[in-house]
């Protein structure tokens, strides 16, 4: 690998070296993407924390989380994009934990209120994981021009692919609750929903921590 001129200093600067200074800057529609990835997924977790709390709704609660942390990591891709490397994966770091505390608050809430409280209201439930699909499939469409960048970047793509299967969830506990007048459908769909975004942030942790000890 031959080394690359610092245009700045004007000497050579080992691939190596040049390659992990600095986050690859995003290109026109890679920057149009995270725009649109952020603020959809913004204003999606709002409505769902806001319908989730007026129905006291657990799973929608952690769809809620799962969108805010969307729209956080779209966010820090964006604003870093051409700084230092390092100073990315320590804002990416801070958001999957603030996450992670997160999805354990919503496993605590969930196993509180497991058999108490009022029935949420499935219908709703299914409304708000409809809104959600659509815009989560069409997120994870927009962003798959990050799919091919180098790995720091294609996490943000990583992990919205499948953020719809979460929604899919929901609309399963919603039409077990149609059934089972009960709430326990959708304590079950949020304990599900906060366990599987927990061992994704884990698996994050763990890529960061893997990049970081080979620039060591």
């Amino acid at each position: 690998m031959t080394d690359q001129l610092d245009p700045l200093a004007n000497e050579a600067v080992p691939a190596a070296d040049a390659g992990d200074a600095l986050l690859e800057p995003a290109g026109e529609a890679q920057a149009a993407a995270l725009r649109f990835a952020g603020v959809a997924s913004l204003v999606l977790a709002g409505f769902e924390a806001l319908v989730g709390l007026m129905i006291g709704s657990v799973a929608l609660l952690a769809i809620a989380i799962d969108s805010l942390r969307d729209a956080a990591q779209s966010g820090t891709v964006l604003l870093l994009g051409g700084r230092p490397r390092r100073l990315y994966r320590i804002a990416a770091v801070v958001v999957a934990v603030l996450a992670a505390f997160a999805f354990v608050f919503i496993v605590l809430i969930a196993f509180h209120t497991f058999g108490v409280g009022r029935v949420p209201n499935p219908w709703l439930m299914i409304a708000v994981a409809l809104i959600s699909f659509v815009v989560n499939v069409m997120t994870a469409w927009r962003l798959r021009v990050l799919r091919h960048t180098e790995d720091d970047v294609s996490w943000t793509w990583r992990q919205t692919r499948w953020d719809f299967a979460a929604d899919l969830g929901v609309i399963l506990a919603a039409l077990a609750i149609v059934d089972f007048l009960h709430r326990w459908p959708d304590v079950a769909a949020g304990v599900i929903i906060a366990v599987l975004n927990l061992l994704g942030i884990v698996r994050l942790l763990r890529a960061m921590w893997r990049a970081e000890r080979e620039v060591m």
